[in-house]
């Protein structure tokens, strides 16, 4: 059922991140950048303080998915996550109430000031959904991780859409968040009050608070890099190219949750099968999905490359035109995170939490000197552009860190031959790219009529070269079986199960 409750992830954040889109599309056009600029500006600002809520998922999720009691991991967890939720709330009120009243660079807009508030509340109540998903993924029930998350999704996009026709902006949606997230609450108590409970374990304790050491670092490392560009991008720039970046990453992120679901998915499977050391396992499926990716995922990324320029002035208007080449940037820098999300997940499943902790220093080493050369302009200041590269930078670094020490540590097979369909598709995408200006001289609409013709080119090219058979059909017609997909939903809802 791994090709079930991989659809199930994907298509729950797929179906989510689809929509978001499309309403954030309607909210960038009728409320502009500048408000698009105070939501991102208000997320970031609560976001940088997320890693405290943070801190023992992973290692819940370690533990249950390694046979240890799943009562006594709850309640063990259940403490330590009213803990850390308390200590989030103080830390970003205090912050907040120290710059509003002690420092002289305040916020940038009253405004500003009540959508962080109504946002901290949102993410408050969040947090009992993360609750639920991150015990649900723990055990690979991706349904009952996913449902309540769709259910706000859908009434939270839904509603946003709704607000900007009314005028109400940037509090407004901020708003939206709120509501949302009250209304799923519901949801999530139905399956997590199912859970049976145990007793608080002083071993679990300490196994958290091994775990936590490291991870602490890794979510605050992290918390910085996908925070901290924006913020200073704001500082650097104004809230309107923040709302240029933000409307580019808010259509090419969609490629993140590939390497979204497959973290969450591996995570857990990884951790199970290294602890019984069945690599030969590992190694399958890792070259399931990196055949998978390269055949299914790289194409379209290669094409949305291409036509980027016309799909997204379509798509959001010609005011967002400086969105174009970060758009374009990130549609590559999401893909690489998705190639080396693994390796990643080999190095946790190992329980080697210090070593991500080391990969993810030197990230930050490179993070912070790219960022600053790229945004400063006493550098080469190039806004929102400069943040999408510092992407691509960081997420290759990674990537090459991330297979280095899985090889070293773990007994990882390398096939050479994954590189030759990327070099099949690259060549054929090059070739589009540099035609791309003849065939605007044909028409306006060539982005549209060239699309299926590079889509049928690619393929041909590699069923010649062998790169694609019926293996690989078959493969893929799995993963869209509706009748399993749907067995496998009844299969976890089942109140008997």
């Amino acid at each position: 059922m791994l090709k079930q409750r991989f659809v199930i992830q994907f298509g729950s954040q797929f179906g989510i991140k689809i929509l978001g889109m499309i309403a954030g599309l309607i909210v960038a056009r009728v409320a502009g950048p500048e408000v698009v600029g105070v939501i991102a500006f208000g997320t970031a600002y609560i976001s940088i303080w997320g890693f405290i809520t943070g801190l023992f998922g992973t290692g819940h999720i370690k533990m249950i998915s390694e046979g240890k009691d799943f009562g006594n991991c709850m309640t063990t967890y259940t403490w330590l996550q009213g803990a850390s939720l308390f200590l989030y709330i103080v830390f970003v009120l205090g912050f907040f109430s120290y710059q509003k009243f002690f420092l002289t660079n305040a916020f940038e807009s009253r405004t500003h000031e009540i959508v962080i508030l109504i946002l901290l509340l949102a993410n408050i109540i969040d947090q009992a959904l993360n609750f639920g998903n991150s015990t649900f993924t723990a055990k690979l029930e991706m349904t009952k991780a996913n449902y309540p998350l769709v259910l706000k999704a859908v009434i939270f996009h839904l509603s946003r859409i709704v607000i900007v026709f009314l005028g109400l902006r940037a509090i407004g949606l901020a708003t939206a968040n709120l509501i949302s997230a009250l209304l799923a609450l519901p949801l999530a108590w139905r399956f997590i009050k199912k859970i049976d409970f145990g007793r608080f374990n002083k071993d679990l304790f300490k196994e958290h608070i091994r775990y936590s050491i490291p991870i602490f670092l890794i979510v605050i490392i992290n918390a910085v890099m996908e925070n901290a560009d924006k913020l200073l991008l704001n500082y650097y720039t104004d809230t309107k190219e923040l709302g240029y970046y933000s409307a580019a990453f808010s259509i090419g992120g969609v490629v993140l949750l590939v390497s979204n679901t497959i973290g969450n998915i591996f995570f857990p499977l990884f951790s199970g099968l290294i602890a019984r050391k069945d690599w030969q396992a590992v190694n399958q499926k890792i070259d399931n999905f990196q055949n998978f990716i390269v055949l299914f995922i790289f194409p379209l990324i290669c094409l949305l490359i291409i036509i980027g320029t016309p799909f997204l002035i379509t798509l959001i208007g010609e005011k967002y035109y400086p969105s174009v080449l970060p758009f374009k940037i990130l549609l590559f820098a999401t893909y690489l995170s998705i190639v080396g999300i693994p390796y990643g997940n080999i190095i946790n499943g190992m329980g080697r939490f210090y070593i991500n902790v080391l990969i993810n220093l030197i990230c930050l080493a490179v993070f912070v000197a790219s960022i600053f050369f790229l945004v400063n302009p006493a550098y080469l200041g190039l806004g929102a552009t400069g943040i999408a590269i510092n992407l691509v930078v960081i997420n290759a670094v990674r990537n090459i860190l991330y297979w280095m020490f899985s090889f070293r540590m773990g007994e990882m097979k390398f096939q050479v031959s994954v590189f030759l369909p990327y070099l099949t598709i690259g060549m054929v995408s090059a070739i589009f790219l540099w035609l791309s200006p003849t065939f605007l001289e044909w028409s306006s609409l060539w982005w549209l009529i060239m699309s299926p013709v590079y889509i049928a080119i690619v393929y041909y090219a590699m069923y010649q070269f062998g790169f694609i058979g019926r293996k690989n059909i078959e493969q893929l017609l799995d993963v869209m079986n509706l009748k399993k997909l749907r067995d496998y939903i009844n299969f976890e809802l089942r109140d008997d199960k």
